[in-house]
């Protein structure tokens, strides 16, 4: 019986109260990862599953490396139907596109999927209506769905270091959003919409293709920070006076 058995052994014999008590859940899917012998992934599929099947843990990390062929095979999301996550961080796994069932995570509140190679979002993203934090730094995302529009409850959107070059006009309809990091991206022009997030304090846009700035840059009252370094002659609107407490960075 190797560590994997032992393992598999230890979690399938483990009760709720005894998963509670664990320090995180964390330490368990570290230590699958950890195992220095490799098996099939089924047998770790089956360990995954039996886990949070059992567990209360209503948050769930994968940045194992060592857990190859994990998330290509689960581009359905099958295993998450065993839980009700409300955190999903995946980084540096090489995903291309975000699963099929990914709307169907409805109590989820912050989607982490940087530093992969995502090149679009899917339109059921719209489902996602308790989602608050949405991080998609570092992909391959060339653009965005309009249905992006539908995620009232935003507070912070990251979408650096990724190849967008038109952002689309019902992004106006996050009224919440508080932070929005679009630089080192293609863009070229800002819609008109961007003067209705209302509650925006934050707008990252350094590293564009912008030239001019939308009139209605002068709506965003609450703006702090603006940052427009390295843009290529940016030409700020007379309306932008009209914001107190903001700060250019350049």
């Amino acid at each position: 019986m190797d560590q994997c058995d032992i393992l598999y052994q230890i979690i399938n014999e483990l009760s709720l109260n005894d998963i509670v008590r664990c320090s995180t859940v964390n330490r368990l899917i570290n230590r699958i990862c950890d195992l220095q012998y490799a098996r099939l992934i089924n047998d770790y599929e089956n360990i995954l599953a039996n886990l949070f099947y059992k567990s209360s843990y209503k948050q769930m990390y994968v940045a194992c490396y060592k857990l190859e062929g994990f998330i290509k095979k689960y581009t359905d999301l099958n295993l998450f139907n065993f839980f009700s996550t409300d955190v999903l961080d995946i980084q540096w796994r090489n995903i291309i596109k975000l699963p099929k069932m990914i709307g169907q995570l409805s109590n989820l509140k912050k989607l982490s999927l940087p530093h992969n190679q995502i090149t679009g979002l899917r339109e059921t993203i719209e489902q996602l209506v308790n989602l608050q934090e949405l991080w998609l730094h570092n992909n391959q995302i060339t653009e965005l769905p309009e249905t992006i529009g539908q995620l009232s409850n935003l507070r912070y959107l990251s979408l650096s270091d990724n190849k967008i070059i038109k952002i689309p006009e019902k992004i106006g309809q996050l009224s919440n959003l508080q932070i929005l990091w679009l630089h080192n991206n293609q863009i070229i022009k800002l819609p008109e919409t961007i003067g209705q997030l209302s509650n925006l304090q934050t707008l990252s846009l350094h590293n564009n293709k912008i030239t001019e700035l939308p009139e209605t840059i002068g709506q965003l009252v609450n703006l702090r920070q603006l940052w427009l370094s390295n843009d290529q002659n940016t030409k700020l609107p007379e309306t932008i006076g009209q914001l107190i407490n903001y700060k250019i960075i350049q």
